[in-house]
């Protein structure tokens, strides 16, 4: 017998309300959804890519949460500075100057997982720890490489 999918949208708001619920109901719940936008290119991929997200961990730089931006806005980014309760965001996908800033409390959940590509890659493995430390400091060099990335997704 085979289970019927449907997709349906739902606004974000919604959406990460439901994500929260489920959440706060305890440590041992995860959430996994696929990812939408383009802000943490070229390494996870709009619509292609899923994110496995975990209760609300002390956050750490390098790490990648869900967070409310503002009342309506959310985003699914690394953090690159923790300056008291001000927590500092950045896509990997998005320009040196492209930065928002939330608290602990607005953090919905922390990544643990990416699937991608239908490969499972935990946030803890060396891999990512290595890619993440060779990310977060090229950002100097960031639109040039997203450049590159682009003409190359252009002409495949």
């Amino acid at each position: 017998m085979t289970q019927e999918r449907r997709k349906i949208e739902i606004e974000n708001s919604l959406f990460v309300e439901q994500i929260r619920n489920i959440l706060q109901r305890g440590a041992e719940k995860s959430v996994t959804f696929t990812v939408r936008g383009y802000s943490m290119r070229p390494f996870i991929e709009n619509l292609r890519d899923k994110a496995v997200l975990v209760p609300p961990r002390p956050p750490r730089i390098g790490d990648v949460v869900l967070a409310q931006i503002s009342d309506d806005t959310y985003a699914l980014h690394r953090i690159i500075a923790i300056d008291g309760d001000t927590i500092t965001l950045q896509g990997d996908g998005n320009s040196i100057r492209a930065t928002e800033t939330t608290t602990r409390e607005r953090i919905v959940g922390t990544v643990t997982a990416f699937i991608r590509k239908g490969r499972y890659t935990s946030t803890n493995s060396r891999r990512w720890r290595l890619y993440s430390a060779l990310w977060s400091n090229t950002r100097h060099i960031r639109a040039f490489l997203l450049t590159l990335y682009k003409i190359k997704k252009r002409i495949i």
